[in-house]
């Protein structure tokens, strides 16, 4: 059976993904359920994500583990298997938000200026509505939102069953908007270390609005070791797209792809 540890996209417990991890085969998934909000917080990049990660893997695992991550999760997985490349047996990201130099450096120019509370996806996340009368009602709001209508309705369901949590007046969001914003406010500038000595798999969204062509172009410029493989779909494909996505990953579960 393969061990796998799971890394989410940022804003989405790892509960949300169960309908995906029940489509893959042959599989044991450990996860930690929401990164960034225990004793490893964030510091400015996704270093003290990837240390969490690593403490978690030594924790559960004697054997090095398939690291599979989502979106910021990617990065977490590249930035832990740069650090410590015995614990992955092989890595497998899906549109990680690891981006070109020259789209870094706009980034960086952006934090430099205190530009990023004015970026749209941070902006959301500051002004989110973190509170609601009930499930229903969060159902309700959720369903016409342009992010969630091509979620596959069990995909909805397993967030709405992980992404919110009971509050003394009905319900609220399990991952604070807090950290989700600052995620957004700092992701990896800097290209993790040894991250072309390592081999894996990066899916990317053929129509991703977050991973765009001249990422992939750098990541194949750059970074060979990493086979680059295009998926009919956008930057949430992994909700959108379950059965599919299942399908690619367990391609890639059986190859012999991984880290030695």
């Amino acid at each position: 059976m393969n061990k796998v540890y799971f890394s989410h996209a940022n804003g989405f417990p790892a509960g949300s993904y169960n309908y995906l991890f029940k489509l893959l085969n042959n599989v044991q998934i450990n996860f930690i359920e929401k990164m960034g909000h225990g004793d490893y917080p964030l510091d400015k990049d996704l270093n003290n994500l990837a240390d969490e990660l690593i403490t978690s893997i030594e924790k559960e695992f004697i054997q090095p583990v398939i690291g599979i991550g989502h979106s910021t999760g990617g990065v977490v997985t590249v930035l832990a298997a740069s650090k410590r490349p015995e614990l992955f047996k092989k890595i497998i990201v899906l549109d990680p938000v690891l981006f070109s130099k020259r789209k870094r450096y706009l980034i960086w120019l952006f934090q430099k200026i205190g530009f990023t509370d004015w970026m749209k996806i941070t902006k959301q996340a500051i002004n989110r509505r973190t509170h609601f009368s009930d499930l229903n009602k969060v159902r309700s709001i959720y369903r016409q939102k342009p992010l969630f209508k091509r979620f596959h309705h069990k995909c909805f369901d397993d967030y709405l069953k992980h992404g919110f949590i009971q509050s003394d007046d009905g319900v609220e969001l399990a991952f604070s908007s807090k950290v989700e914003a600052d995620i957004f406010r700092y992701p990896q500038i800097k290209v993790p270390p040894n991250l072309d000595k390592l081999t894996g798999v990066l899916v990317y969204g053929k129509y991703s609005d977050t991973f765009w062509k001249s990422d992939v172009n750098w990541w194949r410029k750059h970074f060979s070791n990493f086979e680059i493989v295009s998926f009919e779909g956008r930057h949430l494909f992994p909700f959108e797209k379950p059965k599919e996505t299942a399908k690619l990953i367990n391609k890639y579960l059986s190859k012999d792809i991984g880290n030695k």
